[in-house]
């Protein structure tokens, strides 16, 4: 899961002459994990015998997700310049801007943990009376991780604009849909495969069946990719030709453009109106002295 680029007017995914490359790596690198997680995933299935290269598979697309999210956060408060008292005027700022990408990264630490674990299981890294609480703490950490990205996605499906074009709006609803249904997925997924079935035939069928709802849930992820990546173009087209974006609710717009400007203008009257600092005894002022000495003589 990813937090949805903001098509608000103050996303600032590095510096602004950048902005547009930023973004397109950050959609790119993104689209990368989920192709990484479905191949992971994939391999994951009982037939292939290749458990060990899906779990590694699965370890590198989640570290690339936190990646990707903390990247995010992090351009959701530079884009305000990190002033968190403007949350009090624009609560989406709150539960989306900031919220989301953070809810997401620590949901993918989680799920990344709880693979780890499951990972040295199967290598044998524990000791035989350890496995079975290694093992239910890690299916743990797996149901947990979900449902962290499940409350994300709830969040990303929240976001409401009002400027912003209608284009841009329905391709975010075919982004936001896949994440909360993939994110469900996952989570059923994680519960089946924790749960401990007396009958072993019975665990094989429900290990199957947890493996293919991830399956499943991966692919809707690698679509909401695709779609996430054509929605930050047509969104950057409409940033090109001067159109309308969302500016921050309540005020804090507003007050941020303030702020800025005093800002700029303080900055400016420090350059400005720098005072000349001559210290005594300098070649500079002794140069001052003798001319008007000079000109007091000739007078």
């Amino acid at each position: 899961m990813v937090k949805l680029a903001s098509v608000r007017e103050t996303r600032m995914y590095g510096p602004r002459r950048i902005r547009d490359q930023c973004e397109d790596a950050n959609a790119g690198l993104y689209l990368v994990a989920t192709l990484l997680l479905l191949v992971g995933c994939v391999l994951l299935l009982p037939g292939y015998h290749l458990v060990t290269v899906g779990l590694y598979l699965v370890l590198v697309a989640l570290i690339l997700i936190v990646v990707v999210n903390l990247h995010d956060l992090y351009a959701q408060l530079a884009g305000f310049d990190f002033r968190l008292p403007l949350v009090t005027l624009d609560p989406q700022l709150a539960l989306i801007e900031i919220a989301a990408p953070l809810v997401q990264a620590l949901g993918g630490i989680l799920y990344f943990m709880g693979t780890l674990l499951l990972l040295r299981v199967g290598r044998g890294a524990f000791d035989a009376d350890d496995v079975k609480t290694v093992t239910n703490h890690a299916y743990r950490l797996l149901i947990a991780g979900p449902l962290l990205w499940l409350l994300g996605s709830i969040h990303n499906a929240f976001q409401v604009y009002e400027k912003v074009d209608i284009k841009v709006q329905l391709l975010q609803k075919t982004v936001a849909i896949p994440f909360l249904i993939a994110s469900t997925l996952f989570v059923i997924s994680g519960i089946l495969a924790a749960e401990n079935w007396p009958s072993p035939a019975a665990a094989i069928k429900i290990q199957r069946t947890a493996a293919a709802l991830a399956i499943a849930a991966s692919t809707l992820l690698v679509v909401a990719a695709i779609m996430n990546a054509i929605r930050i173009a047509g969104m950057q087209q409409i940033d090109r030709r001067g159109g309308s974006l969302e500016p921050l609710r309540g005020g804090a717009q507003e007050k941020l453009d303030h702020e800025r400007e005093q800002k700029e203008t303080l900055l400016d009257k420090q350059k400005y109106a720098a005072p000349v600092d001559i210290e005594e005894g300098s070649s500079y002022k002794s140069a001052v002295v003798t001319a008007a000495e000079g000109l007091n003589e000739e007078s």
